[in-house]
């Protein structure tokens, strides 16, 4: 059979060894790649998985480290920032129409007070004068009867008093000057500083700050990389450190929370910190608390923080009263507190200010005319600061009455604001004539050269503390005489005793008694007091008796009033000092300290509307707040119309007695007074009453050894030079219901006529005055 032709079967292919040899190569190449794919694959998977883990146990203690950072910056932040010490202010200065003042009273107080003078007084805190005028644009401020707006006012000076106008012409009766900062309490504290909100801090200050240490403060997050580089071409370029690389936010982390040491441990901590405040709190937060944060001068051992203090300290004045210039010198300081401090370095001082003007001027800030005329400005600074010095005996009182009702860590950190009753004019008056009184006395005779002292004022109504002075020295010692000197206060204790005698309703200062010696057993001895010119003078009124300080008649008195009187009387007008009663107490044999005299005589100074005196007024809280007030008013165990006249009665001693010499001095005023001196001329006293103060004097040695002054030659010359520097007014002759002045026959317990010759003005309680009068017209 013939075969059909069919479709071809495929051909099995036939492969050589070689061919196979090849293909299983690349089988096993590509299963090893394969395995090989999956164990990196795999180790790549374990490794990363363990690379996370690992990653972040690594990352606990980082974590952890951010975190306690955070709570140090949240915690620090948030909480008490700074440990401020209280403030101590002044009473605020009380201008009155009509009393007396003089033109230079009032323009070196308000130069005190930080006033500029210029042409004109149109922005608050300037003032302007001419030849008989000054016009002030006063502050507002607050203190402890509450908030006092401030006001432009005009003031003139026509026959000696004090006129007060508006810029219209209407009258005002009073106007107040701001209290000052005398001092502050710091129980330990080394840092002086007043706290700003943003509100109060100067927009021009801001911009010079940001302009000169951080450009970019408002764009950046704590820390800048275009601030480094371009403080590094502006140094480059000016050939010194102008600018700094580090942003506010860096710098007030180093100042709050960091150490001054220079590591990278250090630098990394201060980014992160940077980065987490910035993250917290906003700019405003930021700035304000760089603004009182940052370091500025070294006051011996005080560290002067913030713009606010730094103001206050270098120019005398509010921050927000500064000009470009001034805000400039303090933003130059921040480079260099030390280096920069226009008080110890002005020629450093005011180069760095004039290239920080340049800069400005760089950055368009300011045009070039005004930037040349604020670089010729010269630099202006407040006077040294004297607070410790002149107000140091005061601070004392101040912390010894606060520290009964304050803990003394409060004082010192919780910034509170303590007002007081001290005036600066007082003040300053009063320390000045202590000081220079003393060396015109030691000139005179060489053994006063070691000549102490110590004065109170107060305040004749209200018994508040204008002044106390401690010491003749110019520095503060630390030694306060006017609570430590505890001496005999000698003829001072006799306007009590007179007192006494006069409120028992059976005396006048027309009754006699006798000035004779008279023996007097003590302890089976015998004590025979003398007069101080060892004469007698016979039968004399009380008001004779107590102006010319007669020992013999006060002995006299004492023995009809009985001797345990005076040690009644003594504490009912407030002696609480211990002391034992014997009859040489009569004469002042009985120790008090300056401050103590004073608060004796406050009763009789202020007819009994004051018999304590008044240090600090109220304490009140940074933000105003009144935490406590002092009621300082005590009982007076005398009526108003005995102390009137007993008061009066003190009247005659400079008109007739031994403060003739400060009658002499000012012969148109009105005043009550009385000297002492004790045994061997060891002590001077001095005690002064005018409408508006009383005050207190006491001269002596250290050593107790006796001087060649009394009270009238010693203690009496430092008021006089007091009452020169700080102006007195007469005390008024007003009295009060239950007292009367009547015109009396010297020689004859007679109201006297008008015509009548002999005769003496004296004040009477009510129902002890003369029934019977005389018209002195002689029979024919």
């Amino acid at each position: 059979m013939t075969k059909r032709n069919a479709s071809p079967r495929p051909k099995k292919s036939r492969s050589t060894p070689t061919t196979r040899k090849t293909q299983g190569n690349r089988r096993r190449t590509a299963k090893r790649k394969s395995v090989k794919k999956s164990l990196i694959r795999r180790s790549f998977d374990f490794l990363f998985k363990w690379s996370l883990i690992l990653g972040c146990i690594a990352s606990i203690p980082f974590m952890g480290w951010l975190w306690i950072l955070d709570q140090d910056v949240t915690n620090r932040f948030e909480g008490q920032k700074w440990q401020v010490p209280s403030e101590v202010y002044s009473a605020p200065v009380v201008l009155k129409s009509g009393t007396k003042w003089t033109k230079k009273e009032l323009e070196d107080l308000l130069n005190d007070a930080g006033y500029r003078f210029g042409k004109n007084s149109q922005q608050v805190g300037w003032a302007a004068k001419s030849r008989t005028k000054v016009s002030a644009n006063l502050r507002s401020f607050d203190n402890a009867d509450g908030h006092h707006k401030g006001r432009r006012l005009i003031f003139s000076f026509p026959n000696g008093e004090l006129r007060i106008q508006t810029l219209a012409g209407d009258l005002v009766k009073a106007a107040y000057l701001e209290p000052q900062v005398i001092g502050h309490l710091y129980g330990g504290n080394s840092e002086q500083r007043e706290i700003l909100t943003y509100d109060q801090i100067p927009s021009t200050l801001i911009e010079i700050l940001t302009t000169t240490e951080d450009r970019d403060f408002f764009s950046h997050h704590g820390i800048s990389l275009m601030g480094i580089l371009r403080a590094a071409w502006v140094n480059l370029n000016h050939g010194s450190r102008i600018q700094g690389g580090s942003t506010l936010t860096q710098q007030l982390v180093k100042n709050m929370f960091l150490t001054s040491e220079r590591t990278y441990t250090r630098k990394i901590k201060e980014v992160f910190m940077s980065l987490l405040l910035e993250y917290r709190y906003s700019k405003q937060e930021i700035l304000t608390a760089y603004m009182n944060e940052v370091y500025l001068a070294q006051l011996g051992s005080r560290e002067l923080r913030g713009f606010a203090a730094a103001s206050r300290y270098f120019f005398g004045r509010p921050l927000n009263e500064l000009n470009i210039s001034e805000y400039a010198l303090l933003v130059g300081m921040v480079k260099g507190p030390s280096l920069y401090n226009p008080k110890r370095n002005p020629d450093r001082a005011k180069q760095r200010r004039n290239v920080i003007i340049n800069l400005l001027h760089d950055q368009s800030k300011l045009s070039a005319s005004d930037a040349r005329i604020l670089k010729h400005e010269p630099i202006k600074l407040n006077e040294a600061n004297k607070q410790r010095s002149m107000f140091g005996d005061y601070l004392d009182v101040v912390q010894m009455q606060l520290e009964r009702d304050f803990d003394r860590s409060v004082l010192a950190t919780e910034n509170l604001k303590i007002y007081t009753g001290v005036d600066v004019r007082a003040q300053r008056a009063a320390t000045r004539a202590l000081q220079g009184s003393t060396q015109q006395l030691a000139k005179r005779d060489k053994k006063l050269n070691h000549l102490q002292g110590a004065m109170v004022v107060t305040d004749r109504e209200s018994g508040y503390v204008k002044a106390i002075v401690g010491s003749t020295k110019q520095l503060y010692t630390g030694f306060n005489r006017a609570l430590g000197a505890v001496r005999p206060i000698g003829s001072l204790v006799k306007p009590p005793i007179y007192l006494s005698a006069i409120a028992s309703g059976r005396y006048t200062w027309w009754s006699r008694v006798e000035d004779k010696r008279q023996p007097i057993k003590m302890s089976g001895n015998v004590w025979q007091p003398e007069n101080y010119d060892r004469k007698e003078h016979g039968e004399v009124p009380l008001y004779i008796a107590l102006a010319k300080s007669y020992n013999l008649a006060t002995i006299d008195l004492v023995t009809q009033l009985g001797f345990s009187r005076v040690d009644q009387v003594l504490k009912e007008l407030g002696v609480k000092r211990p002391f034992r009663m014997l009859p040489s107490v009569a004469l002042g044999a009985i120790e008090l300290s300056p401050f103590e005299v004073a608060r004796l005589y406050q009763p009789i100074a202020s007819i009994g509307k004051s018999s304590e005196l008044g240090i600090v007024l109220a304490v009140a809280n940074h933000d105003g707040q009144i935490l406590k007030r002092f009621n300082h008013k005590g009982r007076v165990p005398f009526t108003s119309s005995s102390l009137a006249v007993a008061r009066e009665g003190m009247v005659l001693v400079p008109q007739l007695g031994t403060a003739k010499a400060a009658q002499k001095a000012f012969p148109d005023l009105r005043f009550a007074a009385k000297t002492g001196t004790t045994n061997n001329q060891r002590d001077s006293w001095y005690v002064s009453i005018t409408e508006d103060t009383v005050s207190t004097i006491w001269l002596g040695l250290d050593n107790n050894n006796p001087m060649s002054i009394t009270g009238s030659s010693g203690a009496q010359r430092v008021w006089i030079d007091f009452a020169h520097r700080y102006t007195q007014n007469s005390l008024s002759k007003k009295l009060p219901k239950g007292a009367l002045r009547l015109n009396i026959l010297e020689d004859e317990f007679k109201i006297a006529a008008d015509r009548c010759q002999q005769k003496i003005s004296l004040t009477f309680i009510d129902g002890t005055q003369p029934n019977d009068s005389s018209s002195c017209i002689w029979p024919f």
